[in-house]
């Protein structure tokens, strides 16, 4: 039995997601052009630089591919739910990005695709299907697109019609055709209307902390905050300067974009957050084994970059707070076996002590 676009909707709605589009399998000249373009010149994260050719050719993965169903999760919950949030009693507390909220994305889209899979498979046994969320061969919000979603913001970020730029994107790759002509109608009238939807506005080009958008549609990733506070081992001094209270993410290009303001917001539980908070006590954190690191923030998005790089964030931040009443939580790490701990402590210090004096 063939399934309607509408057909899929449904079934996909009754599994929690709000988001659906589908895209044709096939070569994505235009994708492979941008990719070597952005490393060649230096202007992309490390994860886009590797497996260039399977971002690009869906039948790499899935060679008997037919349709790319595109699914998404918007999480931006209101405002006066996150300032409920934000504790007042602990003095010295880090951020976690909107990302890093609640049960980590990957694991919630993976639980639901799963669902979908089985009712399709259950409609029609012959469907084989393989699911993939962020970190899968294709790209995530190029397929967005492709969908007919939305559009690309001057940030580089993808801006869902309905819901924003918070939004988290999966896919699924099915040996079944759908009817494509209602989505490439679709496609093409978005394309023609938001082609320069950014345009006299560069609100997120000022205040990015970074630096990192360095004109419209050009993201220097080394510079990217959010980038920045992935990486593994010792920072350099330049890097340390950008961060200011994130341990994780950043959503300040997002926060300050005009076209977020009238957004739908999301009342997905999974996404409220509740351990780790959203505003972590740092000082907490810096004192937790990696058991107790893994009892806490083993669910979240943040747990695969390990305590190690989170505790390094933590003080820095601790370090751009200024305040001397934290030297006794730097201190120790000062003296740490770790080099990258080390060097991070030991700027911390030296930065609360320029501010004391000055």
């Amino acid at each position: 039995m063939e399934i309607t676009f509408q057909q899929l909707k449904k079934e996909a709605e009754s599994q929690g997601f709000p988001i659906v589009g589908i895209v044709k399998p096939h070569y994505f000249t235009d994708l492979k052009e941008k990719l070597v373009k952005y490393v060649k010149e230096g202007y992309t994260f490390e994860f886009n630089k590797k497996n260039i050719e399977e971002k690009c050719d869906p039948f790499l993965t899935m060679k008997s591919c037919k349709t790319i169903i595109v699914l998404g999760l918007p999480y931006y919950i209101e405002s006066s739910e996150e300032n409920e949030m934000i504790p007042k009693e602990k003095l010295f507390r880090g951020r976690l990005a909107r990302i890093a909220w609640g049960e980590d994305y990957h694991q919630v889209f993976q639980r639901r695709m799963k669902n979908l899979g089985e009712l399709l498979q259950k409609e029609n046994p012959d469907i084989r299907y393989q699911s993939y969320v962020d970190t899968g061969p294709l790209v995530d919000r190029f397929l967005a697109s492709k969908a007919g979603l939305g559009f690309y913001g001057y940030n580089n970020l993808f801006y869902h019609l309905q819901y924003g730029s918070f939004v988290f994107y999966g896919y699924m790759l099915i040996d079944q055709e759908i009817d494509y002509r209602e989505i490439d109608d679709q496609v093409e009238k978005i394309q023609l209307h938001y082609q320069d939807f950014c345009s006299n506005c560069d609100r997120c080009i000022k205040a990015c902390p970074g630096k990192a958008i360095e004109k419209p549609y050009r993201l220097n990733a080394s510079r990217c905050v959010s980038g920045v506070l992935q990486k593994k081992g010792i920072l350099s001094d330049e890097e340390k300067s950008i961060i200011s209270d994130g341990i994780y993410g950043c959503d300040v290009c997002q926060d300050v974009c005009p076209y977020n303001k009238d957004i739908e917001f999301s009342y997905e539980p999974a996404f409220i957050p509740t351990d780790p908070p959203a505003y972590p006590d740092l000082v907490e954190l810096l004192g937790l084994s990696n058991k107790e690191f893994k009892k806490m923030y083993g669910n979240n998005a943040c747990a695969w970059r390990g305590s190690r790089v989170l505790k390094r964030n933590a003080l820095i931040v601790l370090g751009h707070s200024g305040n001397q009443k934290a030297l006794p939580y730097i201190l120790p790490f000062t003296e740490n076996a770790r080099e990258d701990l080390r060097d991070a402590a030991c700027w911390a210090v030296k930065k609360i002590k320029k501010h004391i004096a000055e």
